[in-house]
């Protein structure tokens, strides 16, 4: 079992986020320590890039190992992130941070697009939460 694996959710339906989390507690195979949530792709590049101040309210979950991020978001969408991430990922000390991608969209575009960037280590939809899929999806995430 992993233990103490830091995460952001970056989805801007509440009940989505709740939903995942809970489901993250009940994982055997892996211990999440800290679960940071974020409405929008702002919000989670103005976390990430908080990184002085986070690290000292958040000494041993600051940056977080993984993120899980939906596409269809206001503000910042998730190819937004993506685009804005890849860069801030240029950082040495953002480097080990991989992202899943928690969607609603099937759509084969989105998926190719999403698997263009680096970073993406998984693209799951919202409606295989709770299935072998996906909790295999996380494993091979934080092993890439």
């Amino acid at each position: 079992m992993k233990n103490n694996i830091s995460t952001l959710i970056v989805d801007d339906q509440e009940a989505d986020r709740y939903i995942l989390q809970r489901y993250l507690k009940k994982l055997d195979t892996v211990s999440f320590s800290k679960v940071f949530e974020a409405e929008d792709g702002e919000v989670a590049l103005s976390f990430l890039k908080d990184y002085e101040n986070n690290t000292r309210l958040y000494p041993d979950d600051f940056p977080p190992c993984l993120i899980f991020l939906d596409i269809n978001m206001p503000i910042v969408g998730g190819f937004d992130f993506l685009e804005e991430f890849e860069a801030l990922q240029q950082e040495s000390r953002f480097h080990s941070i991989v992202v899943v991608m928690f969607t609603s969209s099937s759509h084969p575009s989105d998926m190719e697009r999403a698997a263009s960037y680096s970073c993406v280590k998984g693209y799951v939809l919202k409606d295989d939460l709770g299935s072998e899929t996906f909790a295999r999806t996380i494993e091979d995430a934080l092993q890439a």
